[in-house]
This record gives structure tokens, sequence and C-alpha cells, in this order.
């Protein structure tokens, strides 16, 4: 049996960290580049074209894996189910009611949609809630049962920040617009609970306890970098 030091184990290793540096450094340069193409007004109708199928590629890329390193797989699969219902139900009654988020309605850009809502909003969510989790599992006290709730409030505070970025440039991206073109700080709370309920729901089922993922944390950079930029056009 191979153990943990044999040589073609560590090869191994070494070319799957190589392999995940390639995939890591291809998100940045599409993302970025995304961001500057927006800024010179070229490669617009693609980029339009390809944003629902990059939000639930990026999705499924993250989720798997995380997943395939996990322990607790059956529950972590039904967490995530969870998620992308909920947060897609969420959506819904904040869309129909305007009462939740603040009123707002979806564009065209995020296509297709179910009962005017993407259908690609709920693995937003995912993505995000995974890459927040990921990044706060850097932290050496999360993890540990009594620190759930100051960990998912860490989680959530990525979250928001996340938001505050991405929704001015959803907004020019057309992914969605808000009356009066205000975006209300009632968005921003309602994002934090949500946030926390999700990320508490893990934490306290022990399913990202000892997740490591390099793709996770890079994702929920790679998409601040190229929000930031399409704000500053």
């Amino acid at each position: 049996m191979e153990g943990p030091g044999h040589p073609l184990r560590i090869m191994n290793q070494n070319a799957d960290n190589h392999r995940e540096t390639v995939y890591i450094f291809a998100l940045y340069f599409f993302l970025i580049a995304g961001g500057l193409w927006h800024i010179l007004n070229v490669f617009q109708t693609a980029m339009r074209v390809l944003a629902t199928p990059l939000i639930l590629g990026l999705a499924v890329w993250v989720f798997l894996d995380i997943y395939k390193k996990a322990s607790a797989k059956r529950n972590q699969a039904l967490w995530a189910i969870g998620v992308v219902f909920l947060s897609f139900l969420v959506e819904l009654l904040g869309v129909k009611t305007g009462k939740i988020f603040g009123h707002y309605a979806y564009g065209d850009t995020l296509s297709p949609k179910l009962l005017d809502v993407p259908i690609a909003i709920g693995f937003a969510w995912l993505v995000m809630l995974l890459s927040s989790i990921a990044i706060v599992n850097k932290v050496r006290f999360c993890g540990v049962g009594e620190h759930r709730v100051l960990c998912s409030g860490l989680i959530s505070l990525l979250m928001v920040l996340f938001d505050s970025v991405m929704e001015p440039a959803a907004v020019k991206l057309g992914y969605w617009h808000w009356e009066q073109n205000a975006i209300p700080i009632q968005n921003y709370i309602v994002w934090f609970v949500i946030s926390f309920i999700f990320s508490f729901a893990a934490l306290k089922l022990n399913l990202f306890n000892h997740t490591k993922s390099r793709i996770a944390i890079h994702a929920y950079f790679a998409q601040l970098i190229y929000f930031a930029l399409v704000i500053l056009k």
C-alpha cells in the first residue's frame, strides 16, 4: 500500500496541485478578461449568453471540488439542494411581493427564468455560500462547536461584502434592476440573515468543518474582481 509519504502518492498530489493551479489561473483570466471586455464594450453579447452557463458551471465545479473531499457526502448534497431550492423560493417571494429584499425585477440577461426568477439564481447563492465558507474555514477557531455563531456571522459578512460589490454591477449587466434605481439597506440586512441561516445549518451539521478548497476560495475573489471591474465603467 502507498503511505502518505510514498513517492508515487507525492507525485500524484503534486500533479493534482499543478492542475488545480492552472484551473484557478484560467478562472481569474476569464473573469478579469470579462470585466475588461465590459469596460471596453466588446464581446458583450457573448458575455450575456455565457452569464447563466458560467454561474451554473461555477456552482457545480465548486460544489464537486468540496464534495469529493467530504466525509458527510449525503448530508452535504442535501444541504446544497436545500440552498438552491430555498434561495430560489426566497427570491421568488421577493420578486412577487417586494417585501423581502425590496422592490426589484430581473432583466433578460440571466435566462431562462421560471416565474420571473432566473433558474441560475439558486446556484449563485450556492457558489457564494460555499466560497465564503471556504474562506472562513481558514480561520483557526472555525469548525469548533462553540464558535458556530461567530463563524456563521463571518460567513454572512463575506456574503454581504460580496453583494455590496455585485449589486451595482448586476444592474449595469442587466441581471436585475431596483425600483427608483436605489438599492435598499433592507436588501443587505436580509442577505446577512439568510446567509447566516444557511451557514449556521451547515456548521451545525458539521458539513464543512474540515473541508478545504482552493477553487472555492478563488471563485469568491475572481468574481469579486469581475464585478469590481464592471463598476468601473
